[in-house]
Formats: structure tokens, C-alpha cells, sequence
């Protein structure tokens, strides 16, 4: 007696089941907060935001409707880049005054004591 095993393969696609309401996505954003959202047609958006009603959130043009976000993540500056700027800022300082310093100098103006020729 042979046995006929036979093997079906099927695709299944996913689609997202919302558990919690449009609102409770957005409650700790503000006005003036920068955000990053994803909606789940997979479009992404950064902006800040201008305005929030109960049906969309919008800034700088961008109106998206609560119902479509699949994700909302605030921007924040974190540490890191708070210290690079810093950091640029106080090079590019340190390089105007080793610049000038050099130029008064170069001219021959200034002895090593720093009193006039």
C-alpha cells in the first residue's frame, strides 16, 4: 500500500490589529515637539508639530490622520549630541584665536614680551 503525503504551502499576511485607541499613541507629544512617525503604509515622516486634534496630528504640512500611525517616536538631542556640538564650537574658538595670535605674530609687530618695537 503507498502512501500520497502532499505539501501545500500558503502565504499569510499580517495585518496590524489596533489594541489601543488613535489618542493613546500621541499623549505624551506636544506641540513643538519634533516627532518621527511611521504609519502602517510604511511611510515615514519627521516634523515638528504645529497642531493635534482628535483625528490627526500635523506640522510643517504634514497632516496625519491618527487612525494610520503605526508608530510615533519623539526626537530628542541626547547627550552625545549636545557634546559634539560643544565640542565643535570650542575647536572652531580654539582655531580663530591660534589664528590671530599667529597673524599679530607673523607681522613682526609684537616682540616676545608682547611690548611694541
Amino acid at each position: 500500500m503507498a502512501m500520497i503525503t502532499t505539501l501545500s504551502c500558503t502565504t499569510r499576511k499580517v495585518h496590524p490589529i489596533q489594541t489601543t485607541l488613535p489618542q493613546e499613541k500621541i499623549r505624551d507629544i506636544k506641540i513643538g515637539d519634533t516627532v518621527k512617525i511611521t504609519t502602517y503604509s510604511g511611510e515615514q515622516y519627521k516634523f515638528k508639530v504645529d497642531r493635534i486634534t482628535k483625528e490627526a496630528i500635523e506640522g510643517e504640512g504634514n497632516i496625519i490622520p491618527l487612525v494610520e500611525i503605526e508608530k510615533v517616536k519623539k526626537v530628542r538631542f541626547t547627550g552625545r549630541r549636545i557634546a559634539a556640538a560643544l565640542g565643535i564650537i570650542a575647536l572652531l574658538a580654539l582655531l580663530v584665536w591660534l589664528g590671530s595670535n599667529s597673524e599679530s605674530q607673523a607681522d613682526g609687530s609684537y616682540t616676545q614680551s608682547g611690548a611694541a618695537k
